[in-house]
């Protein structure tokens, strides 16, 4: 969510000089002549921020999807690609949400019946370092929990 939001704000900042503080509450100033921008532009920054904050949301599922797979055990202890617990349908999962978002977000009649914008390509990169900071931060919750099973980070943890 954080991710996502961070995108959110840094789309609409690198594309129209609108820094966050501008944005939140802005309410009924968000029309014709915002910072020299008509309606319509805005809600294009809208739209594509949206759309950005979609795409970070995505690519961060990726991370969860290979951080939340055991309570316990590190990825590379139960490998999801090889092994007994594999999972080859985590391959095909991978490009079927790139697909769908690509799809939401590319298409121009997904453009007008969602209100998504497309995505400059700089923002599909930008979230993978983020979803390797989930993975590498639940590795370390996961190794805490092995190495210290009594701990308070084993007793919260799920």
């Amino acid at each position: 969510t954080v991710t996502g939001h961070f995108m959110f704000f840094l789309s609409i900042y690198l594309q129209s000089g609108i820094g966050p503080s501008q944005i939140f509450m802005a309410f009924n100033k968000w029309t014709d002549g915002y910072y020299g921008f008509t309606k319509h532009e805005l809600a294009e920054l809208v739209s594509v921020a949206g759309s950005v904050h979609f795409m970070a949301l995505v690519i961060m599922q990726w991370g969860n999807m290979f951080a939340a797979r055991t309570r316990t055990l590190s990825v590379c202890q139960q490998n999801p690609f090889w092994g007994p617990k594999r999972n080859p349908l985590l391959l095909v999962a991978i490009p079927i949400s790139v697909a769908v978002a690509l799809f939401v977000n590319e298409i121009p009649w997904f453009n007008t019946v969602f209100l998504t914008g497309r995505i400059p390509a700089e923002f599909f990169f930008i979230p993978i370092p983020f979803a390797l900071f989930l993975v590498a931060a639940e590795e370390g919750r996961k190794y805490l929990v092995r190495r210290y099973p009594t701990s308070f980070v084993a007793r919260i943890a799920w």
